[in-house]
């Protein structure tokens, strides 16, 4: 593939949306606001990460212009009242880059990843000031499980954590049995409550275990997909609707699923 030069590109797509926001524009570009946008923002990074995973280079490159294009557009929003633009969102995050990286333009030292992300949490926080919390502006948007995995990290940089993973394990199976105990009493409010401390507990857990929660939790829903179809597969090639189709007989088809697999 030929390197073209960033620049006249990236222009040319800023002129772009600036002309889609022109008066004599397009009429949905024209409508739109940044809270108009916000689920696309979020749909277009998920279906960066799904390109990803498909390991599949042209779907992510085509996937990354779209999702550049919801942040060039509202920037292009917000240059309409004189707010910011492009060229200050740019300026801005080349700067913190340089900051947050002494050890690379700077006379600071870090030979590892983990040291990397103690300078930066420690930078992020002088460049706060003293009223910024040790958690981090971690967004309340964020899906849940990614954002406990990132309050978690951020509490455990400052030693606020446990020393073993078997100390996690143990915090685990103490709020599973909580969860049994208010399940019992019926009290449905307590057992939303347990139920999520219960799930704040496994997202430690899969910390310790250097695993990213919400990516095991894709994976899984992947091979559940996957194993309900072949069900369906099955029972449609057994002229069965899966209604008609007892739950044992729906088991076995799982299984198989599983062996061939799924």
């Amino acid at each position: 593939m030929k390197k073209k030069a960033p620049g006249k590109t990236f222009e040319q797509l800023v002129e772009v949306i600036r002309r889609l926001r022109a008066p004599d524009g397009c009429p949905w570009d024209r409508a739109q606001s940044p809270e108009t946008l916000k689920p696309y923002v979020i749909e277009e990074a998920y279906e960066v990460v799904e390109a990803i995973e498909q390991k599949d280079p042209a779907a992510v490159c085509e996937e990354l212009g779209d999702l550049l294009l919801q942040i060039v557009l509202q920037a292009q929003i917000y240059s309409e009242t004189n707010a910011f633009t492009i060229a200050d969102v740019i300026e801005a995050i080349t700067a913190k880059m340089l900051e947050r990286h002494p050890h690379v333009f700077g006379d600071a030292k870090a030979d590892t990843p983990e040291e990397v992300r103690q300078n930066w949490v420690r930078i992020k926080q002088e460049t706060k000031g003293e009223k910024s919390s040790a958690l981090g502006d971690v967004p309340r948007s964020l899906p849940a499980l990614l954002r406990a995995r990132r309050l978690t990290e951020n509490a455990a940089q400052v030693g606020f954590d446990w020393s073993r993973t078997e100390e996690v394990v143990e915090k685990v199976k103490e709020e599973w049995r909580e969860l049994e105990k208010a399940t019992a009493s019926g009290d449905q409010k307590k057992i939303v409550h347990e139920f999520g401390d219960l799930l704040f507990a496994l997202v430690n857990l899969a910390r310790f275990l250097k695993i990213n929660p919400d990516e095991a939790l894709r994976q899984t829903l992947d091979r559940f997909t996957a194993r309900f179809r072949f069900i369906e597969a099955s029972a449609q090639a057994a002229g069965k609707s899966l209604e008609e189709m007892s739950l044992d007989e729906m088991e076995s088809y799982w299984q198989e699923a599983k062996k061939r697999g799924l």
